[in-house]
């Protein structure tokens, strides 16, 4: 290896005997556990939780391997302290690790043990090293153990060291748990021969955040080929960063509505190699250029190769998909339809094909870039210029803007030109139509992978609007004493898809059984009709009847007009709120409402129209209703103009919620006109 040589050449110009001072800092060793420990009922960073991270302490390091380079050695040493039951469900400690085909990691000790106090005395329960299980993933293997003998009150405290074989990998760490934590810290040593790029994620404040020089000794022996490195160990003393990071009591993190991944939000650190720096070489750049990242991708077999390939095994499927195309979008409509209706998703997160596109296409199934990259395969074959694109879900992560972080990436969708309009597509969801994705995939930056300029898309969720209109008619039948209902309703594209989805996978009886519990009267929907349940590409529309026992004994009626898709409840109950507020789109909702008011009967009291704008043109909500001769007419519409907002923002958007909630709720009153006399 020619690192190794430059190493050995360093070697000789630098001490082989540095050592260096540190800050002291508290020394927390495994198992000293004191009955003092077990005295606090509560901890003040939050005196209801049912579990407290006492500490969480973490460090990374850098050592030489018998591979003739460089290893990271992992370290976690954990204290938990369990106030009740509430708290027992983090008694099992998961520890995830990165392997595959050539990356390893290596348990090299365990220790955990459980804490009661008995008697004044302190009683310890060691975790049974046959207890402790392993859960091997498509990439990675998640070490699994349960704390023994946990009881309300007890303290439980593990300590592990991992050995990541790879240089290429730093662990990241999250200061923030789902429980509160008294003190986490971070420590990472690094050598000057390895750069990275560190993102911080969340909003907590570091009580201690240095990067010192340190000099540090490594040493590197080579037993690959049976026998050590020149017949020595080589040891190598270079200038390191230490990095120590630190916080404080850190609240719990717990998801809020209205939230994409809790990933975006827990305070923690992430780590990306960025330079390889070895004595007498040029920088190596590990963090490349989107350039470079979308050469490499075009040419992984995992990804874009076989799109290089003349795939005219695909000449059979093209055929039939565009059978009937007069022109390049219609091939377009036909390729897409053929692959959606064709084929089955069986994992909608991944960014890497499962296996090879001829494999996908014989078997009809696969996960989403396999899905999608043979939709790719087909476009380019008929001659269109088609490209995939990497995007993360909502429920994933949030991608950087410039910075290729892989990892971040799970999803891939197709983009298609043609007469220079742009069409993205995703066939791997059965009800979602042509050029519409699913909302998930709106989730901020993506990246579209070519072989000369791969261009930087973005899919907000502010840009994704959602139209939907309910037209709902009552009118009184004397004879049988009902008010008859009369509903047209029609989705918009997100709720098409969800409401086809249902409809599909069970039937239109059991889902409008579903949209009875939705009014706020007893209600039996009949004459029940749907357009464009098969169309895909066009809004799906219900149309259905009903009938409302009139009560026309009752000298006074109440009825509220918003007989279904009411806002019941305020989505933003909290008083405060630290995080932003991320909707998954931008609902524009109208609801049209007429009623011919019963003979007999006159309105006594009509809720008062009403308009309220959110942060000036951001939001508004209608209600307006007239009574013109006994005729109720009622209009009301929910408009927002941007789905992601501020914490700033929060205590505004909650007010406006509530106003809408309290003016949904509102009845018309109708009372019997005693003037007129009895037939």
């Amino acid at each position: 290896m020619k690192w190794v040589s430059k190493l050995l050449l360093l070697a000789v110009f630098c001490s082989a005997n540095v050592i260096y001072a540190q800050k002291s800092k508290e020394n927390l060793k495994f198992g000293q556990i004191k009955p003092s420990d077990f005295d606090p009922t509560f901890y003040s960073v939050d005196s209801s939780a049912g579990a407290v991270y006492l500490f969480n302490n973490g460090k990374s390091s850098y050592v030489g391997n018998n591979d003739g380079f460089f290893s990271v050695v992992y370290e976690q040493h954990t204290r938990i302290r369990f106030m009740n039951k509430n708290g027992f469900g983090v008694a099992t400690v998961n520890i995830p690790v990165y392997i595959s085909d050539d990356y390893q990691t290596k348990l090299i000790s365990l220790e955990a043990s459980t804490f009661n106090l008995e008697n004044g005395q302190v009683v310890e329960t060691k975790l049974d090293k046959s207890a402790l299980y392993t859960e091997v993933n498509h990439d990675e293997t998640i070490y699994k153990f349960t704390f023994p003998n946990v009881k309300e009150g007890s303290i439980a405290e593990f300590q592990i060291k991992l050995n990541l074989p790879s240089y290429y990998f730093m662990p990241d760490w999250d200061f923030q748990q789902s429980y509160p934590v008294l003190y986490s810290s971070y420590e990472v040593n690094v050598p000057y021969f390895f750069n990275y790029a560190i993102i911080k994620k969340g909003i907590q404040d570091y009580v201690l955040d240095t990067a010192t020089d340190v000099r540090e000794q490594y040493y590197i022996r080579d037993k690959r080929n049976g026998a050590t490195l020149g017949g020595n160990t080589l040891a190598v003393s270079t200038q390191a960063t230490k990095h120590i990071w630190a916080m404080k009591n850190v609240p719990a993190f717990h998801a809020q509505p209205f939230m994409t991944s809790a990933d975006n939000y827990v305070s923690g650190i992430e780590f990306q190699l960025s330079e390889i720096r070895m004595p007498e070489e040029d920088v190596e750049k590990v963090a490349q250029s989107w350039n470079k990242v979308s050469e490499q991708l075009l040419n992984n077999p995992y990804f874009g190769l076989e799109l290089k390939y003349d795939n005219t095994w695909l000449k059979d499927d093209i055929q039939t998909a565009t059978a009937n195309a007069t022109n390049n979008l219609e091939k377009v409509q036909g390729i897409f339809a053929f692959v959606r209706n064709n084929y089955n998703c069986i994992d909608h997160s991944s960014r890497l094909l499962s296996q090879p596109l001829k494999k996908v296409v014989q078997t009809r199934k696969g996960n989403v870039a396999d899905i999608n990259m043979v939709l790719t395969a087909m476009l380019k074959q008929v001659g269109l210029e088609a490209y995939p694109v990497i995007l993360s879900t909502r429920h994933h992560e949030k991608v950087l803007r410039d910075y290729p972080v892989m990892h971040k990436f799970n999803y891939v969708i197709t983009r298609v030109v043609v007469d220079d309009v742009n069409y993205y597509l995703d066939a791997s969801r059965k009800y979602v139509g042509f050029n519409q994705l699913p909302e998930y995939c709106y989730n901020g930056f993506a990246r579209e992978i070519n072989d000369k300029d791969p261009i930087l898309l973005r899919f907000d969720a502010d840009s994704l609007k959602e139209y939907e209109m309910d037209m709902v008619q009552l009118k009184p039948d004397l004879a049988n004493h009902t008010l008859n209902l009369s509903v047209n309703k029609t989705f918009g594209n997100i709720e098409s898809q969800n409401a086809r989805g249902i409809i599909m996978s069970t039937s239109l009886d059991a889902y409008m059984k579903a949209m009875q519990n939705q009014y706020n009267i007893p209600v039996q929907l009949t004459d029940v009709h749907a357009d464009n349940l098969k169309e895909l590409d066009d809004p799906l529309k219900l149309q259905f009847t009903a009938a409302l026992n009139l009560n026309d004994d009752k000298d006074i009626i109440y009825l509220n007009p918003m007989l279904s898709d009411r806002i019941l409840e305020n989505p933003f109950t909290a008083q405060q709120r630290i995080y932003p507020i991320e909707m998954p789109y931008c609902p524009n909702q109208t609801y049209i409402f007429e009623m011919e008011v019963p003979d007999g009967y006159m309105v006594d009291e009509l809720p008062k129209s009403a308009r309220v704008q959110l942060n000036a043109n951001e939001g508004s909500f209608e209600y307006i209703i007239v009574n013109k001769n006994n005729h109720i007419q009622m209009r009301c519409r929910l408009l927002m103009n941007k789905a992601n907002f501020s914490p700033e923002d929060y205590a505004t958007l909650r007010d406006f919620y509530a106003f809408i909630v309290q003016k949904e709720s509102e009845q018309i009153v109708l009372k019997k006109n005693k003037t007129l006399p009895k037939p």
